[in-house]
């Protein structure tokens, strides 16, 4: 028979054992815990993104309300749109998307939903309840900087402004415009977007932007 200094020595090292094979399953502490980036690195990584709130420039009346009724996600027709509406002297008008080297530009999405969400101007808060939100990606096609200086804004080919703000774009780089836009009529719009620059070499810029269709409510 054991002594019951012998037993002891056995249950001591059963007991070893046992804690020892439990620590094994713990993680290592010396493997590194994941550790978010600083945030001055996620924001030079992040792409520049401005936002453009714009008004159908015709204000609604009880007569001109007296359209016809449109089903919900009706496009605009034809399309594309036929020549804009004759406009005075010296006012802006739109023309055909134009294509560039240096650059291009996407719409996301295209058509666009009717959103409903109030565009958050005074332009839009009166008479003007339908609205729609879609960003203009632009993208810079070569390894100069873009500098862009002027963007002016049509809607169902009326000029509804120009927008003076500066916008630059390094080489290879991208910039997204969040725009919303806001309308009196529950009918089917189209929009565009010029941009007018330079690059840094001092050569002009000009490109009429796609297309956009705004579908009805």
């Amino acid at each position: 028979m054991s002594s019951p200094r012998v037993l002891a020595s056995l249950l001591a090292l059963s007991v070893a054992g046992v804690v020892i094979a439990s620590c094994g399953e713990q993680p290592s502490p010396t493997v590194a815990s994941p550790i978010a980036p600083p945030t001055s690195v996620i924001r030079a990584v992040q792409t520049p993104t401005l936002v453009d709130m714009l008004a159908d420039p015709t204000e609604p009346t009880f007569s001109t309300l007296a359209v016809e009724a449109y089903a919900p996600g009706t496009a605009y027709e034809p399309w594309p749109p036929g020549p804009p509406p004759k406009a005075q002297p010296g006012v802006p008008v739109p023309t055909d998307p134009t294509s560039s080297p240096k650059m291009h530009i996407v719409i996301d999405p295209e058509p666009v939903t009717h959103s409903g969400v109030p565009v958050p101007t005074v332009s839009c808060a009166t008479n003007h309840p339908y609205t729609w939100y879609y960003d203009q990606v632009l993208i810079n096609d070569t390894g100069l900087a873009l500098t862009l200086t002027q963007r002016e804004n049509f809607f169902d080919g009326r000029y509804t402004g120009t927008n003076p703000e500066v916008i630059q774009i390094r080489g290879n780089g991208t910039v997204r415009i969040q725009t919303r836009w806001c309308s009196g009529y529950p009918k089917p719009h189209y929009t565009q977007t010029r941009f007018k620059g330079r690059d840094e070499t001092g050569e002009p810029l000009e490109m009429s932007g796609p297309w956009v269709r705004l579908l009805t409510p």
